[in-house]
């Protein structure tokens, strides 16, 4: 887990302001931390502390966020677009998701964080830098979300057990009565 995450980090301290040896321990601390705050708040079922990069990548570019939406019942194009540049950071991760305290997907995704305001950002917010993008095209058949092996494997004994034991009841509760 950690592996990974030095490596985002070494990628987007090398490409910024974040060049004295000091301030890299911190930022890679920092980052870890807000990463996985990130993650419990806004990924539903996270299993704490299950996250690890896959990939990274740094850069300075352009971010786009719309301030104010339209308001689609007047004619009027009340849409608000604010551009500004910051040092954005892309991380392609896995993660776990725990349910039930039972079964363990594990999820693979993107996350995009704008270092200068210390925000997490979507995807329509950063997709417009062409280095982005192709990071974003080089790991998008790469998204996916499945249950592990020892997960399924626990969901078919009890979906099996569920059929079973009504048929195993049925076939030998009623032994003691007598045919026709």
């Amino acid at each position: 887990m950690r592996k990974g995450i030095c490596c985002f980090l070494l990628a987007v301290l090398l490409s910024a302001q974040y060049l004295m040896p000091g301030k890299a321990a911190d930022s890679e601390k920092d980052f870890e931390d807000i990463l996985e705050k990130q993650l419990r708040s806004t990924v539903h079922y996270y299993n704490k502390d299950s996250l690890s990069v896959i990939d990274a990548y740094g850069m300075q570019g352009q971010v786009t966020k719309v301030v104010t939406p339209d308001d689609p019942s007047t004619s009027e194009n009340e849409e608000k677009i604010e551009e500004y540049s910051s040092h954005i950071g892309i991380v392609f991760l896995e993660l776990e998701q725990k349910r039930d305290g039972l079964y363990i997907f594990k999820k693979k995704d993107f996350f995009y964080y704008d270092f200068d305001k210390k925000e997490f950002l979507t995807a329509s917010n950063v997709l417009g830098n062409e280095s982005i993008r192709e990071f974003f095209d080089l790991h998008v058949d790469d998204i996916e979300k499945s249950i592990t092996p020892f997960s399924k494997f626990l969901f078919l004994f009890f979906l099996s057990f569920i059929i079973m034991v009504p048929l195993f009841i049925m076939i030998f509760h009623n032994r003691g009565r007598s045919k026709f």
